[in-house]
């Protein structure tokens, strides 16, 4: 039985439960459309576990002649097990705080809900069912399909007409070989903004609404969605979900058909999809948790309902970083120029010894270099040095340097 989630939260007759999810279908377009099979109920055991069959190629189909017989072919097709993946997490709350701040709750549960949906979007994308609080993401199941498409000769990081009219063909050709029309084109922001002005560079460009009425970038009435950001523990920091490589700027464009017989979700049997609990202050105990949970996996019964442009350059990639001015004084610094191009940022570092300028093509570390305040105010210890560095804001790609030492 195909379900959303906003019937689930229709079916739901506590007003925070329906807020709750409420909240994750705003929080994500993807989430908002998708079908979820609502079949899954462990029986005999823990296992959370849905099969199904997957097509991979199509039957041919030919002509023949008076007393011939046709050439035996058959569709390809594969079976195909994925666990559900339980992901949510855990708040704790003083109950003064509790009572002293009441919207804390709220920002909590919300705060909560936006992490759990990207860690959907992360595993709907860049999942791999060998890690066991994975599922198989689409860059997997795509991989070698006749609809994984490769855009290595695609160089968006300058705009032109012959650049334009070779992203537009590609996307053309991506939505052609699809098993239907696609419904959403899933990419990062610095990818989408390109397409968008390579439209623009040829003279077109549609928009489309999301389920809440509000306007979306679309490339032929097909809604554009940056699926966002993700915080990777590894990494201790966020990291985009649909990601650019540093070194050759290049990154991947996905097309998917939301539908019970191509893209779809799993999740439990009726509506348990999502759940989450308040904190519970009329006991004894100071501190008290809250939490959310969703439970859900993904299907693909079709490959061709998944298409990527792979490897699209969508940045340039520097060979040396610019120079920047500094100075620094009693515990401020001042940069030439005062302020960083648009969609740039100027990130600092002090040491006691000179510091090296970051390698470029490589994202700074932010467990290294600091946001520089617009007002330029620093600790600054006497003889000691201080790098500021201009980024990217999005990649956090180095762009222009400059380094300068405080003597008291």
């Amino acid at each position: 039985m195909a379900i959303t989630l906003n019937d689930i939260k229709i079916g739901r007759a506590d007003k925070y439960d329906r807020m709750v999810i409420d909240t994750f279908v705003r929080k994500s377009a993807l989430l908002a459309a998708m079908p979820f099979d609502n079949c899954i109920s462990p029986s005999g055991g823990s296992t959370l576990t849905y099969g199904y069959i997957r097509l991979k190629t199509s039957p041919a189909a030919e002509g023949r002649a008076i007393n011939s017989d046709y050439t035996a072919s058959a569709a390809t097709k594969e079976s195909v097990t994925t666990d559900l993946q339980i992901m949510g997490g855990k708040y704790e709350i003083d109950r003064v705080l509790a009572e002293a701040a009441p919207d804390e709750i709220a920002f909590q549960t919300e705060e909560k809900i936006q992490a759990t949906v990207n860690r959907y979007h992360w595993l709907f994308v860049n999942g791999d069912k060998n890690n066991p609080t994975e599922f198989d993401g689409i860059a997997k199941i795509v991989e070698g399909s006749v609809t994984d498409f490769d855009g290595s000769g695609i160089d968006l990081s300058t705009m032109s007409t012959a650049n334009a009219l070779k992203i537009t063909e590609a996307l053309d050709t991506a939505i052609l070989a699809m098993k239907e029309r696609p419904t959403y084109i899933l990419a990062n922001s610095k990818a989408i903004v390109k397409i968008q002005s390579a439209a623009k560079t040829l003279g077109y460009i549609t928009q489309a609404e999301d389920a809440f009425g509000r306007p979306v970038r679309a490339y032929d009435g097909i809604p554009m969605i940056d699926l966002g950001r993700y915080y990777n523990e590894d990494l201790g920091s966020d990291t985009e979900i649909i990601g650019i490589d540093d070194a050759s700027g290049k990154t991947d464009i996905y097309l998917v058909a939301l539908s019970m017989s191509g893209v779809h979700g799993i999740t439990l049997k009726g509506d348990k999809a999502i759940s989450s609990r308040l904190p519970d202050f009329s006991g004894a105990g100071a501190v008290k948790s809250g939490d959310v949970e969703f439970v859900a996996g993904l299907a693909v019964k079709n490959t061709r309902a998944i298409a990527r442009i792979k490897g699209v350059q969508v940045q340039a990639t520097l060979g040396a970083l610019g120079s920047l001015t500094v100075t620094a004084a009693l515990n401020k610094v001042t940069v030439t120029p005062k302020k960083p191009k648009i969609g740039n940022a100027y990130y600092y570092a002090t040491d006691s010894v000179s510091i090296s300028a970051p390698a470029a093509n490589t994202a700074i570390n932010t467990s290294v270099y600091a946001p520089l305040p617009a007002n330029g105010v620093i600790a600054l210890s006497a003889n000691g040095f201080v790098r500021v560095v201009e980024v990217d804001s999005t990649s956090l790609l180095p762009i222009a340097t400059g380094q300068s030492q405080y003597t008291a």
